[in-house]
């Protein structure tokens, strides 16, 4: 997964390297905190367990890299490369498989590690008002590792193509807020039990999300900036080996991020 990740990076610096003009590039990087509110459900809806976390409690980094072209008077189009990884603690309250005394008998702490990256295409189009509208479409991978011990990691694993709208609206020259929805279909799904070590297809994965970035430009090149972003997120049962199965589950992950954007 990493060498993909680093793969991906270098093929998009050399590329875009290649046909750089000045201020074509926009590099931004943030600090990024992310609450989690996750639940698996059973075969009749019944909770199972569940995974809940503060926006301190899971914390890292994320950093992009775009290029723009076809640049026109109100508009132009944008190649980005995006990389986030994340880390932290999630209370887990559940129960032990097969002891029948329900959800919430057993609490713990898991271990969580999250890495997100995509490559995407967005074309602008600006109006004379300063309002914007964009569109554009990404490519992922998510990786979720889920640490419940040291004997029981899940890792949930999946690409997914990322269709996304959004508008925007420049106030002073000073002051730019947006709003974006982006949908992210999963494909190739898959869950890694390490206990069993046994890999299970997922029935799906579906995101939805949306993000409202706010940005303050402080002079011609650089923007500080501050998004909240809100998602939910569904995963289909999967298939059954062995009489076990992934139960279906649902999760609202929030981030909050605070960065700079840089062009050059």
């Amino acid at each position: 997964m990493k060498n993909k990740i680093l793969i991906c990076m270098v093929n998009f610096f050399l590329t875009t390297s290649l046909f750089a003009k000045d201020g074509a590039f926009v590099f931004d990087a943030s600090a990024v905190g992310m609450s989690m509110d996750y639940k698996e459900y059973g075969m009749s809806g019944e909770l199972l367990d569940s995974e809940d976390s503060s926006y301190v409690d899971i914390t890292g980094v994320e950093v992009g890299l775009g290029y723009l072209f076809s640049k026109e008077n109100f508009s132009h189009s944008k190649i980005s490369f995006d990389f986030m990884m994340l880390g932290g603690d999630t209370t887990y309250k559940g129960s032990y498989l097969g002891s029948g005394l329900g959800y919430g008998s057993v609490v713990g702490t898991t271990q969580n590690m999250i890495v997100d990256t995509d490559i995407s295409y967005i074309y602008t189009q600006t109006f004379q008002n300063s309002f914007r509208l964009n569109y554009g479409l990404g490519l992922g991978y998510r990786w979720w590792e889920r640490s419940l011990s040291t004997s029981q990691v899940e890792t949930y694993k999946w690409y997914s193509l990322r269709p996304m709208l959004g508008m925007g609206m420049t106030f002073k020259n000073k002051i730019d807020l947006s709003l974006n929805v982006e949908y992210q279909y999963g494909f190739d799904t898959i869950l890694s039990a390490s206990d069993i070590n046994t890999d299970f297809t997922l029935g799906g994965a579906d995101i939805w999300e949306i993000s409202i970035p706010v940005g303050y430009k402080f002079s011609k090149k650089l923007i500080f900036s501050c998004e909240t972003v809100f998602t939910k997120q569904d995963i289909k049962k999967s298939n059954v080996k062995a009489g076990l199965y992934e139960p279906r589950s649902t999760a609202y992950n929030n981030y909050l991020k605070f960065g700079i954007v840089y062009k050059y």
